[in-house]
């Protein structure tokens, strides 16, 4: 298929390669789980039902990703370690990241009726994710006995926490007795750093950073590496100095690109219809609405088959602007919303498995080049819809899949619409949907709407529309959006005056 001009806008994209031999850990949290426990009536000081749940969906994620060797979890968070030759995603950091942490929580999702059968999900569980980049197998080995150690922590003390409360203490109070003196940081010298913490207390269990369990277990010596030493001094500072990340450029626009994995499978496995499914695309809509709903500094988002981009405004200091925390809990939820609101739109048709969804996060630097960002997906949502239902109405009159690929092949946008129209197809009136995409957006004006969700906290309304995004016509009517005035003869946007309808491949 032909390029259009606007692929210029993908030199934005920072490839995030993990470089071998760096070992590669996953860490996929709960995020707000503190707040979901309590509204689930979680058990105190733990739930085994929602450890065992966690489990199961740890043993999912590691019989379906095969390149995952070890995984250790405790409370609402696990982390996986990859082998370390593997070529995962050919080692892309972002890939990596959002894949398990979708893949996981839509597990968790469908999961939740067979170990809560009689309580329902009372809003969305989300995760977010962060990897940790180990250089040697020592950063590995520190970075386990770090976690296993705040297990035994934070274990002893929301026990002691929870029977000083059902013993009558306020919470205030509970937390006011447990605070004593530990040591969490050490000066270059040597000399402790002492803070009030929880109690540090050693708790019998087997000790997964420790040479008698590591070195018995021959996949994690062929894919991981042997430990030689035991640690006897956990110093969280040592492994937590391995888990910078850079931040997001300051006042630049961050888009979130969300993208179904593996799609064509699920849509054939589905019986999704071709060329387009329009409650597929509505269940994609649905889900991209509460998006917006949830993280606020989402103002834009445009959607097509199974992608969705999802704009956060300039000055958002959302997790700080780190990527892994943006990219992670955005495609969480997302997942957990694709789930959720299934059966809304396929009433009639069993979810096979738990769909997953990759996403990585740009920065644009000015409004300009954003639109042209968006211009080129609303380009790519033409030739490809155009493509499509061309091949398809050529499948469906018994020519073969590659014979339908060879007869387009070289094909421009006018010789496929005389294609169609000998067929009796008029491109042009085919459904703005298919033709142009999704836009979803916090609508500001009292005006007549195509598609409507209200917000249960908010006076303003999301609006779903299927407009052209590429002419001015449409950011002139919606000035918020962006929060400023773009000029009418932007270079990179006066030449496309026409309607999509007569995009050129």
């Amino acid at each position: 298929m032909a390029n259009s001009k606007y692929e210029y806008v993908k030199s934005f994209e920072v490839q995030d390669k993990i470089m071998l031999p760096t070992l590669i850990v996953v860490v996929i949290d709960g995020r707000n789980f503190g707040r979901f426990s309590e509204a689930h009536k979680f058990e105190k000081p733990r739930d085994r039902k929602a450890l065992e749940l966690m489990i199961s969906c740890a043993t999912v994620v590691m019989e379906e990703y095969a390149d995952i060797i070890f995984s250790y979890g405790y409370s609402d968070e696990f982390s996986f370690v990859i082998k370390k030759e593997s070529k995962f995603y050919q080692r892309r950091g972002s890939k990596i990241l959002s894949l398990l942490v979708s893949f996981f929580t839509s597990v968790y999702t469908i999961k939740w009726k067979d170990f809560f059968p009689h309580q329902k999900l009372l809003y969305a569980p989300s995760f977010h994710a962060q990897i940790i980049r180990c250089p040697t197998l020592e950063v590995l080995q520190n970075y386990l006995a770090w976690r296993q150690n705040d297990c035994h922590l934070n274990n002893l003390y929301d026990t002691c926490f929870w029977k000083l409360v059902k013993s009558g203490k306020s919470e205030s109070e509970a937390h006011g007795r447990l605070k004593i003196e530990e040591v969490v940081k050490y000066k270059e010298n040597g000399d402790p750093i002492k803070r009030l913490r929880r109690k540090i207390m050693e708790v019998h269990s087997d000790n997964i950073a420790g040479k008698s369990f590591w070195n018995q277990h021959s996949s994690l010596l062929s894919e991981l590496g042997r430990f030689e030493e035991d640690i006897h001094k956990i110093r969280p500072e040592y492994v937590e100095s391995f888990l910078f990340e850079d931040k997001l450029m300051l006042s630049t626009w961050i888009v979130v690109r969300i993208d179904g994995c593996h799609f064509h499978r699920f849509s054939d496995i589905h019986k999704f219809k071709k060329p387009n499914d329009e409650e597929a695309l509505k269940l994609m809509n649905s889900c991209a609405a509460a998006v917006l709903e949830e993280f606020q500094d989402v103002t834009f988002a445009y959607g097509v088959s199974d992608e969705f981009s999802f704009v956060l405004k300039k000055d958002s200091k959302f997790y700080e602007r780190q990527p892994s925390g943006i990219v992670s809990s955005m495609v969480s939820f997302f997942s957990t919303m694709y789930i959720s609101k299934w059966n809304e739109f396929f009433p009639e048709t069993e979810l096979k498995y738990p769909p997953s969804f990759d996403g990585r996060a740009v920065c644009y630097p000015s409004s300009e080049i954003l639109r042209d960002y968006l211009s080129w997906r609303q380009v790519d949502c033409h030739i490809n819809n155009q493509y499509n239902t061309c091949f398809w109405m050529l499948v469906n009159s018994r020519k073969t899949k590659p014979e339908a690929q060879n007869y387009l092949k070289g094909t421009q946008t006018q010789e496929k619409n005389d294609l169609l129209a000998q067929n009796g197809i008029d491109y042009n009136t085919l459904p703005d949907i298919f033709r142009r995409g999704s836009c979803i957006f916090w609508d500001k004006e009292n005006k007549t709407l195509m598609e409507v969700n209200y917000s249960e906290d908010s006076r303003k309304k999301i609006v779903i529309e299927h407009c052209n995004i590429i002419d001015d016509d449409f950011w002139d009517s919606h000035p918020w959006i962006l929060g400023d005035k773009l000029p009418l003869d932007c270079a990179n946007t006066r030449a496309m005056k026409r309607t999509l309808g007569q995009l050129e491949d």
